[in-house]
């Protein structure tokens, strides 16, 4: 086998590990019974659509190309130890370990450690593009949540307070708010 066909095939694997967001069901939602959840893939598609929509106007500027990068990495390591919730009973700790530990060993396949610096940067949210992205993924959820209390009528409290009690960014700001007025009973009040 030739070096150029070993890399294919640890790309390969890299993918197919990488796939299994798509079948990832993120597991808060089973929590709270919402049945029929969206996967892990579901979830990054949107952080990842937000990251472009809202990089674009960002004062100061943010490096778009950063942001995306980082929305599209924030929860691959879930493709190797799933979507590990506080009630699993594993520490912040021993989950940071985990993911990371996923993390090295994707990039191992990928044979650079790219994609593992970017993860690393999204979980320090030492950067103003981490926090912007980590502004987006609890954007998402909040999203996600009042998608879910309209189509399935479940009751979702935590997520509308979390968002309220959020300080969310100017990027993020005016979408929070557009769906706080898009509530029924929101708009009923205001």
């Amino acid at each position: 086998m030739s070096m150029e066909t070993d890399r294919a095939g640890e790309l390969l694997r890299f993918f197919r590990v990488a796939g299994r967001l798509k079948e990832t069901v993120r597991a808060g939602w089973g929590l709270r019974g919402v049945a029929g959840a969206e996967s892990v893939a579901d979830h990054t598609f949107r952080v990842c659509l937000l990251a472009l929509v809202l990089s674009r106007d960002a004062d100061p500027p943010l490096d778009r190309e950063r942001c995306l990068a980082m929305a599209l990495v924030h929860d691959l390591a879930e493709s190797l130890v799933g979507d590990i919730t506080p009630f699993d009973g594993i520490s912040v700790a021993e989950k940071h370990g985990r993911e990371r530990e996923a993390m090295a060993h994707l990039c191992g396949m990928l044979g650079d450690d790219e994609v593992l610096r970017l993860w690393e940067e999204y979980q320090a949210a030492e950067t103003p593009e981490a926090r912007f992205v980590k502004d987006l993924d609890k954007l998402e959820t909040v999203l996600q949540a009042a998608e879910y209390e309209e189509s399935r009528a479940v009751e979702l409290p935590e997520f509308r307070e979390m968002g309220e009690c959020r300080a969310w960014r100017p990027e993020a700001r005016p979408v929070f708010d557009a769906l706080r007025r898009a509530r029924p009973e929101d708009a009923s009040a205001g």
